[in-house]
């Protein structure tokens, strides 16, 4: 990001020994951490390279990678309107970052949505009380970190919920061309609305000083910037050990009228061009725009661009920016060539943006975003450092039952992935390219490992709704090559396999998996004999702590070992086998496992007889239920394996059952010994669908995971992956059919201004992409999912609407039935039923108020009263249909009679409380409150304890 000039905080990459770790059952080898010194690593460098020269003959053409793709092949224009209901994970990443010096606390996705045609990016400032945490990175050289209790390699941690934003980034790299953004900023100073462009990369060395003259070595960029004076001596005379180039463009607001860190006004912007992060190496512009007429903060929105130049063929290198169409300023010093990603955010800086952030929650809301691209000779095609970290899909915060309700837009909170299309959702998933399975002889080999990994070319979608995990046996001579432990390829490509994991982190609930495992090898009784890889579903969640760390020591952990690991797993592996000697196995048995740690008295396996052979090429269900233990809700512990509905073992609480929220993983993998001997070519495992239904359990432990970014295939490596545009050697292969018409189109929470619209899906032979809702035979909005809020009507009216779908190669579908739509007359209508209590209670909370406690409540004289006692709690609850992301105020009176007695009221969306008051005399209710799910949970309620009375009546829940 953008360390704006004095100020700028520049958080330097260490280059770590990072550790991959294996993930076996009893014969799992874990590798200890290094610390790597900076000669070992420019010689592992100089190793790495020859190696690679070693297998360059063997090895397939490079993949090309994002950043080759964009501008070389088309001329298109890329314009986003951010329609529907969730970014469209091809073109978009979510920042997951700290930014802006020690005061604030950076960048989360929690901040990032899309409603109504708009991209929101929303800040909390200084008065902002909520859920929402940010992201602190510590100075691990000024800062007591044992506070933290950090897991090795992890240095990001959640801090205050203060001065927290959201940013997006675009996964295509862009070159110059005209860069728009029409939006609606934040109008409060302390936070930056922004648009910028960037390319990072760092290059390495060191300055030693030989024969009185200073002398740079390491990268050839790191010694051209220092003999071009670029490189300039810290504090002590000492030279950094990296140079970083930093291409940038900004448009930031607010302003000020020079460099003095003063004076900030929405009447002024920064207009910045970066080529370094040194003093030298940066332009600002501060532009008046209150001089030119442009008043930006007025809850307009207003059109915001800059066109860049890079040069060549007669254009000026140059930077020109506009606001509304009308010409601000040039930019012609420090000007970058290098092809970078956009980014659209809103942020809290250190100081520049004013002292201080006197607001609650403020929202950009991004209309639309526009790229046309010039192609100009100059653009630079480069690599970036560091491009897969910091996004949302490494995020080390596991996700709530709440959250994923929030991020996925489901009405029952569960996660689902059907895999339909062509292309795995990398939002949702992250593909692994690790090695596995052991290390044949020992490191001195270079190495060498007895099994060949998982690698993201094993990993495909059939097109069909199937997720594809490839296994490549030892009669495979095929590419891809394997991977060796040190990240080097091996000399064949056998015993190969893939894996795939959750973006994110989940804990106790309901997994459900539904897949074929192949028939390879059979025996004379159906056994399903082995064949070397293993088709496995699992959680994970793996941490390295000192072996002081309270956690350690309840597992009597080695004082003097270099750490403990905390491994919080459940799988389901087959084959299994009668005991722990690995001999006997088959696919009539299964090995059914829990861990919290990894030595032998820290985890437990159960070797289950299934009864039949699941390597038969049928479908079938599998399930893991996993419930942490809750004190607060005297739950034990337990977690229960199933096969096609019947349970097959369950591991109680004695039989380490994990506590940590972790990834869940597919994979169809090799071990070292037990899966027997790989006599195949290739196989297939095929995955129809994904489901997990979580359950709120009090009792989970969410902690970060050590090396939670390593491992994983790159954007562009994903099944299907391409960037805009999307070229046909790029995309699917060609597809002429097109997708079935939507059926059983209908309207709900039909108001004066807004209905509801909801159908079922299409099916295509390639998969559905998105789907056009027309209003009065006129195409009105664009959305992926299968709902659609309209908004925006008028009063007492009616409207015709049908919906199409379409696939990935423009096929449209035909249209749906036609549907009348009649908005009411404009009259306020209370959404509660029985809000003024003119009836009594009911048995269904949807069909009013139900009593849900053992107090007595009852209805008299249109007034509801709650009798609670010394033992008792009286209270009552209703649900109500509502449109997420539309203002709702709730209206009422509420008082307290006989004893002092505390009545309240709570508003839920879902699991969160998103509105609540209280009094134990009498108070007129007024609660402004957004629901972020399509129902609330209205609950009116009296504690034990109290032997008064509390009374409500006359409330009203309407659209605000």
């Amino acid at each position: 990001m953008m360390q704006q000039v004095s100020n700028k905080v520049t958080t330097k990459k260490a280059i770590t020994n990072k550790v991959a770790t294996n993930r076996v059952t009893t014969n799992r080898v874990t590798a200890k951490k290094t610390t790597t010194k900076k000669l070992a690593f420019l010689a592992q460098a100089s190793l790495l390279v020859m190696l690679s020269s070693l297998f360059s003959s063997l090895l397939p053409p490079e993949r090309a990678h994002a950043y080759d793709y964009y501008g070389h092949e088309s001329t298109g224009i890329f314009r986003e309107d951010f329609n529907g209901n969730t970014l469209d994970p091809k073109k978009w990443l979510i920042a997951a970052k700290q930014w802006g010096g020690m005061n604030n606390n950076g960048v989360v996705p929690e901040n990032v949505k899309v409603q109504n045609g708009n991209l929101i990016l929303e800040a909390h400032g200084d008065l902002y009380n909520g859920p929402v945490k940010g992201l602190y990175k510590p100075n691990k050289n000024k800062e007591d970190i044992t506070l933290y209790h950090l897991p090795y390699n992890v240095d990001t941690v959640e801090r205050s919920n203060k001065r927290v934003g959201a940013a997006i980034a675009s996964k295509a790299y862009l070159g110059s061309g005209r860069y728009t953004m029409s939006a609606k900023i934040v109008p409060d100073l302390g936070v930056a609305s922004t648009m910028w462009s960037f390319h990072y990369q760092e290059y390495y060395g060191s300055v030693a000083n030989k024969n009185g003259v200073n002398v740079a070595s390491g990268d050839p960029e790191y010694i051209r910037a220092f003999n071009e004076g670029r490189l300039l001596p810290e504090a002590g005379g000492t030279y950094p050990e990296y140079y970083a180039y930093n291409h940038e463009i900004d448009i930031e607001l607010p302003g000020r009228p020079g460099g003095a860190h003063t004076e900030q006004t929405y009447d002024r912007a920064l207009l910045n061009t970066f080529t370094g992060e040194a003093d030298n190496e940066y332009t600002t512009n501060y532009a008046n725009l209150g001089a030119k007429g442009i008043h930006v903060a007025d809850g307009n929105y207003h059109k915001f661009e800059y066109r860049w130049h890079t040069g060549g063929n007669g254009e000026t290198p140059r930077v020109d920016y506009y606001i509304d169409d009308q010409y601000i300023a040039t930019n012609t010093t420090t000007l970058p060539t290098n092809a970078g990603r956009l980014w659209l955010g809103v942020w809290f800086p250190d100081a520049w943006a004013g002292a201080s952030a006197n607001f609650d929650v403020k929202q950009m809301a991004v209309d639309y975003f526009e790229f046309e691209p010039y192609h100009e000779p100059n653009d630079t095609w480069a690599p970036e450092t560091f491009p897969d970290d910091g996004w949302e899909d490494s995020d080390f915060r596991p996700m709530t039952a709440n959250a994923i309700d929030t991020r996925w837009g489901t009405t029952t909170g569960e996660f689902r992935d059907n895999f339909d299309g062509s292309w795995l959702d990398s939002s949702k998933w992250k593909v692994a390219k690790k090695n596995w399975g052991g290390m044949l002889g020992n490191s001195s080999m270079n190495g060498q490992s007895w099994n060949g990994g998982v690698h993201p070319d094993n990993v495909k979608l059939d097109g069909q709704g199937h997720l594809v995990l490839e296994a490549h046996g030892d009669y495979y001579n095929g590419l891809p090559l394997g991977i060796n432990s040190n990240g080097v390829p091996r000399n064949d490509g056998k015993r190969v396999g893939a894996a795939i994991a959750t973006s994110h982190y989940y804990g106790s609930g309901e997994y459900e998996i539904r897949m074929k495992i192949p028939k390879v090898i059979t025996g004379p009784n159906n056994e399903g004999l082995p064949h070397g890889a293993v088709p496995a579903l699992w959680t994970f969640h793996y941490q390295e702590m000192d072996p002081s760390n309270p956690e350690a020591q309840q597992f009597n952990a080695d004082p003097n070992a270099d750490y403990w690991v905390s491994n919080n797993e459940i799988d389901m592996e087959f084959p299994g086998r009668p005991g722990p000697t690995h001999t006997g196995m088959t696919f009539n048995k299964a090995l059914f496992n829990t861990w919290q740690g990894e030595n032998e008295t820290e985890y437990h396996t159960n070797y289950t007889d299934l009864g039949f052979n699941v390597s038969d090429d049928q479908w079938h269900t599998y399930k893991i239920i996993w419930q942490i233990a809750d004190p607060a809700h005297q739950v034990a512990p337990y977690v229960q394996f199933m096969v096609d509905g019947v349970t097959k073992y369950t591991a109680a609480a004695q039989n380490f059952i994990p506590t940590k929220p972790g990834r869940l993983w597919l994979g169809y993998w090799f071990p070292k010994n037990w899966g027997g001997k790989a006599n195949f070519d290739k196989s297939q495992l095929l995955i129809d669908y994904v489901n997990f239904k979580p359950y709120s359990t009090s009792g989970a432990m969410t902690q970060q995971e050590s090396y939670p970014m390593t491992g994983w295939a790159a954007n562009e490596e994903y099944p299907g992956y391409c960037v805009f545009p999307c070229t046909s050697s790029q995309g699917p292969a060609l597809d002429s059919q097109a997708p079935t018409a939507p059926t059983n189109l209908t309207a709900s929470s039909t108001t004066n201004s807004s209905a509801n619209l909801s159908w079922t899906a299409s099916t295509d032979n390639v998969g559905v992409t998105a789907y056009e809702v027309y209003q009065n035979n006129a195409l009105y909005a664009t959305v992926t999912g299968t709902t659609y809020a309209v908004s925006g009507l008028t009063a007492n009216t009616t409207y015709n609407y049908y919906v199409k779908a379409k696939d990935a190669a423009g096929n449209t579908s035909p249209a749906s039935s036609t549907i009348s739509v009649t908005t009411s007359d404009g009259a306020t209508v209370n959404l509660l039923l029985n809000g003024n209590f003119s009836s009594g209670l009911v048995t269904d909370s949807k069909q009013g108020w139900k009593t849900i406690q053992t107090g007595v409540v009852d209805v008299i004289g249109g007034t509801l009263n709650l009798h609670p006692t010394t033992v008792d709690i009286a209270e009552v609850e209703q649900l109500v249909n509502v449109t997420p992301g539309q203002a709702y105020k709730l209206t009422g009176n509420i008082w307290s009679t006989g004893d002092p007695t505390y009545g309240y009221i709570y508003v839920y969306s879902g699991s969160q409380i998103i509105a609540q008051d209280y009094t134990n005399a009498s108070k007129t209710l007024n609660l402004l409150l957004t629901p972020s799910s399509n129902q609330l949970r209205v609950v009116l309620s009296t504690y034990k304890q109290q032997t008064g009375i509390i009374h409500v009546d006359n409330l009203s829940l309407t659209p605000n």
